[in-house]
This record gives structure tokens, sequence and C-alpha cells, in this order.
């Protein structure tokens, strides 16, 4: 192991690098939110689609309420006759009424509304159902009968999620690039300030790897002060956008609890941008001593 001493001056002194935490604290804090955010976009997405997965609901319309109940008890019984569907289910006035409540308000649900009549229905994992041939075979019974399939839109939202989630990794790339050209700028900067030393060190039989050493400890140090402060700030941030989140949509979709397990990786970045920290400074001093010699 090389020896190691300290000719740097103390973090309070006015020398080129002591803003670097500043920096790196709103690098940390960039990168983790954009890693965060993508993690519970995500999590969350595939959650919500599972749930949808071979799910489909069909609408059957019309002006009077009997008669669209009728059919849709000849429909449903006509469901559970087909192979590949495991479940069938006409949705209640009341599970109706609270699906549409969330948009047109508390008590706006008249008996004049021309609600229609729901069925949800799932099908099998291991059956493939033609839900064209299903959709013609249920007008038969009602002309006024409409198929959702959920899968059909859902692929969209797929292909979103995947572009975002592209766009946080390309983002969080930058970041990191970014980083590193501050580290590199801050380790040069420092070495110019104090290329007299470096000299005078030199002259009296100091190492290249002794230089190197004393740098990398010290960006060491502020790439944890700079990750732990930007590492708070987006765990606050996180907390109150959930907490925002959580009040405007309240009544209108499911707001899981707040992923404590999910965020549990953000504690990495401190560590891994410490590390990325030392690592670029002892490589560029390293670099720069070349030269010098």
């Amino acid at each position: 192991m090389s020896p190691s001493f300290d000719f740097l001056p103390s973090v309070k002194n006015r020398e080129a690098t002591k803003l670097l935490p500043w920096a790196m604290a709103i690098m940390v804090y960039l990168s983790a939110l954009f890693a965060a955010g993508s993690l519970l976009l995500h999590s969350g997405f595939d959650e919500w689609a599972s749930s949808l997965q071979g799910r489909v609901t069909v609408q059957i319309t019309g002006e009077e309420k009997s008669a669209i109940m009728s059919e849709a008890l000849e429909i449903q019984d006509e469901l559970r006759g087909t192979p590949g569907i495991k479940s069938v289910r006409i949705l209640s006035d009341e599970e109706i009424s609270a699906l549409l409540e969330p948009w047109l308000g508390s008590g706006n649900i008249t008996d004049n509304l021309p609600v229609p009549v729901m069925i949800d229905l799932e099908t099998s994992d291991d059956a493939y159902v033609n839900l064209d041939a299903l959709e013609s075979q249920m007008r038969q019974y009602s002309e006024n009968v409409y198929l959702d399939d959920h899968a059909r839109w859902l692929s969209h939202f797929y292909n979103l999620a995947n572009t975002i989630e592209y766009t946080a990794f390309s983002i969080l790339i930058m970041i990191l690039a970014a980083s590193i050209c501050i580290v590199i700028f801050g380790t040069k900067s420092s070495m110019a300030e104090h290329k007299k030393t470096i000299e005078i060190m030199h002259l009296m039989g100091a190492q290249d790897h002794m230089i190197a050493k004393a740098y990398q400890n010290r960006f060491m140090i502020y790439g944890i002060k700079g990750g732990l402060g930007g590492l708070v700030l987006t765990l606050l941030t996180i907390y109150i956008l959930f907490i925002l989140i959580q009040n405007i949509s309240e009544g209108l979709v499911e707001i899981p609890s707040f992923p404590f397990l999910t965020l549990s990786s953000l504690l990495l970045f401190p560590f891994f941008f410490a590390f990325l920290t030392m690592l670029t400074a002892r490589v560029t001093v390293l670099r720069e001593l070349g030269r010098m010699v």
C-alpha cells in the first residue's frame, strides 16, 4: 500500500473545488429523480396492466333499461358457455355509478341518464378467444353491443411507458457524463492552483500515486457529501409529489402506498457518485502528472 498524505488545503479555504459538493448534489438530485420516476413508472404500470390483462368489457346501450337488461342476461348466458372465458359478470348499478361519479360528480347520476349495461368478462390465460368473432356473435342478441378489449389500447401505453423509460435512461447517461466533466474540470483547476506545490513534492521524491491518492480521497469526500445532500432532496421531492398526486387523484384512480422498497435502491446513488468522483479524479491526476514529467 502506497503512503498517503494530504497537502491540499482544508475545504473551508478558498480553493478551486470548494463548489464541487454543490455541483455533485445537483447531479445526484437530477439523476436520482429521473431514476425514481422510471422505477415508479415501470412498477406502477406493470401492476396496473396486469390487473387488466385478460379482461374485456361489454357495453350494451339502449333507451329502455328493461330491454337492454334482458339482452344483457341473454348475452351473459351465451358468454358463460363460450370456451376460453373464465368468468362473466354483469356490473350492478352501484358499481357503474361508482365508476361514473369521479367524472360526473356525486349525485348527478339519475335514472334519466342513459347509462349502458356493462358486462365484465375474464378470459383464460391458456386459451385464445377471437374477440372479433365474439362481438359478431353477441350482435345476434343486440345491435347496440360494443366490446372493449383493454389489450388493444394497452399496447399504446406500453409503447409510451417504454419511450419514457428510454428517455429517462438517456438523460441519466448525460447527467453522468456531465458529472465526469465537472470532476475533470475541478481536478485540473485544483492542480493548476497547486502546481508549484506539486513540482516541489516531485523534487522531494513524491510518487505520482501518492499525489493521486490525496486527490482521490478529497474528491471522494466531495462526492459523498454532495450525494447525501442530493439524495435527501430527491426523497423529499418524491414524498411531496406523492402527497400532491394522492390529493389530486383521490376518487379517480387508486394510488398505492409510498413505495419505500422500490426507492431503497436510490440509497446507492451517493456511494456510486462518490466512487465515480474518486475514480475520475485519480485518472485525471495521473494523466496530468504524466504530462508534467
